[in-house]
């Protein structure tokens, strides 16, 4: 099957839609990503990327198609600007290519407009459209302030206007939690038929122990890894190192970058936290080594309310590597984590209570972190298998092309 996949993030950032793309090439398949240019963590363009302004790549067996969007650069208006310029960049770009692929996957984070190039090539030559859903719109217009009252009542109902429009558009809408299932047909009016529960799956390296160790120069030493944006409040977990700091043997270390990292470092500097380090974005292959080196590893999510709904991917290779999990949040994160018996959860924002928790994982015996451990992988394997993920995708795929 030729399979044409819009994703705004790629590679060479450590997204999981990476791994999938490559999957489907090694099970048989051709696929041409759309996507934007790379951002180290302060917007800027990677330098390889600066002198070029019609970069085409292969990487894996994946032909990558990439357009300019704007940087991801600090502030609402910069974050808006590169939403905007990918989704009209992209169709544009869609638009131009011959009818030759067999399916549209569009990989939706946030916003919900970069489903938007899909849906315009899908129905320009009559093919199916596959929308795999990671972020509810409007309901994550939350993390921005915008709510269904007050003065952003008016920007509110714009985007469900819009969303309404391009979730129903789709042929088929594939989830990442199943609490999303509910609001897309409650609140986006989309009908259950076009409905299923796909739950992400933790890439292959997470499940063996490979690579180098980081050296944290720490005795006990706690992950944060992934995106560091508004809706994953960081602000609790940087208030819970400072709550520890009496402790001269633990440390906190943040992997990833994101729009909120520079006003993280500065908290950080502000508050005159010590036990906290910044490492940036890390290759894929070096995640082993700096989960390994941890205690535990550490989930956040911000009190707004969409994000009860999010089961975020981190979770799953958390879980696949098989460490202790903390969070602090609400919602379907805790949940799971109980479900598990894989770790321990505060409600979000419950920065003394997670500071407690990870006071309480280094209480516990070696046997009872090895348990934790044990359940971790355990539900992964039962709940988040990959080859389960890639089989039904593919059934996903061939009955839409069919159709």
């Amino acid at each position: 099957m030729k399979i044409l996949l819009v994703s705004q993030q790629y590679w060479p950032e450590n997204w999981r839609i990476v791994d999938t793309a490559e999957e489907l090439v090694r099970r048989g398949h051709q696929v041409t990503v759309v996507c934007g240019v790379p951002n180290d963590g302060n917007g800027n363009l990677l330098p390889e990327y600066r002198e070029t302004k019609n970069w085409v790549q292969n990487h894996g067996g994946v032909s990558i198609l990439r357009i300019f969007d704007h940087p991801r650069r600090r502030g609402d208006l910069n974050l808006f600007a590169k939403y905007v310029s990918f989704t009209k960049k992209a169709t544009k770009l869609v638009s131009s290519l011959p009818g030759t692929f067999d399916l549209v996957l569009s990989n939706q984070l946030s916003p919900v407009m970069q489903i938007q190039p899909a849906i315009v090539y899908g129905k320009k030559w009559n093919k199916p459209t596959l929308v795999y859903c990671s972020d509810l719109w409007p309901e994550s217009l939350a993390a921005r302030g915008v709510i269904n009252k007050g003065l952003t009542k008016p920007i509110y109902h714009h985007y469900l206007k819009v969303s309404r429009a391009l979730y129903n558009a789709a042929d088929r809408i594939l989830v990442t939690s199943p609490d999303y299932l509910d609001y897309l047909h409650r609140v986006d009016l989309v009908p259950m038929i076009k409905l299923a529960y796909l739950p992400q799956y933790a890439e292959a390296i997470f499940t063996k122990k490979v690579g180098p160790h980081l050296d944290y120069q720490t005795k006990h030493n706690f992950v944060f890894a992934g995106n560091i944006g508004m809706a994953q409040d960081l602000e609790c977990l940087l208030k819970a190192a400072k709550e520890l700091e009496t402790n001269p043997e633990i440390s906190i270390h943040i992997i990833g970058a994101g729009s909120d990292m520079a006003a993280c470092q500065r908290l950080v500097a502000r508050s005159r936290i010590s036990n906290v380090y910044f490492h940036g974005n890390m290759p894929l292959d070096s995640m082993p080594g700096a989960y390994e080196a941890s205690d535990a590893l550490i989930v956040t999510l911000s009190d707004d309310s969409f994000l009860k709904y999010v089961l975020p991917g981190k979770l799953q290779s958390y879980m696949a590597y098989g460490k202790p999990i903390l969070s602090a949040a609400n919602g379907a994160t805790p949940k799971i984590i109980a479900e598990a018996q894989c770790g321990f959860s505060v409600c979000s924002g419950d920065y003394q209570g997670l500071a407690a928790c990870m006071k309480k994982i280094l209480a516990l015996s070696s046997q009872e972190t090895d348990a934790l451990s044990k359940n971790a992988r355990d539900y992964s394997k039962s709940h988040f298998g990959r080859q389960t993920f890639f089989d039904r995708l593919e059934a996903e795929m061939k009955a839409l092309e069919k159709h």
